[in-house]
């Protein structure tokens, strides 16, 4: 590869990062705070700025709401699947 093809190639890849990012996005929001919307990590719902990973189901979870917890569990499914498809390159 030359170099052109090399910076054509990592423009590709970023993209496609870029991508994957906000697939881990749902427009509905988080459970109780739709301004947050990624499903991988946010502030915790008691803890101020400290963060929660994955926290529609960990909140749901520390709740005991197992219907929540079902529910957030196929909102991350779903993101992780639209994330896999864009890094393989099927996606947007």
């Amino acid at each position: 590869m030359n170099g052109s093809q090399d910076r054509a190639s990592f423009a590709r890849l970023n993209h496609r990062l870029i991508m994957a990012e906000r697939d881990f996005t749902e427009p509905a929001g988080l459970p109780d705070r739709p301004w947050f919307r990624h499903v991988i990590y946010a502030p915790g719902l008691y803890t101020g700025y400290a963060v929660k990973t994955i926290p529609g189901i960990r909140e749901a979870i520390e709740a005991k709401n197992l219907s929540r917890a079902v529910e957030q569990s196929n909102v991350v499914l779903a993101a992780v699947q639209r994330a896999t498809r864009t890094l393989n390159g099927q996606g947007r």
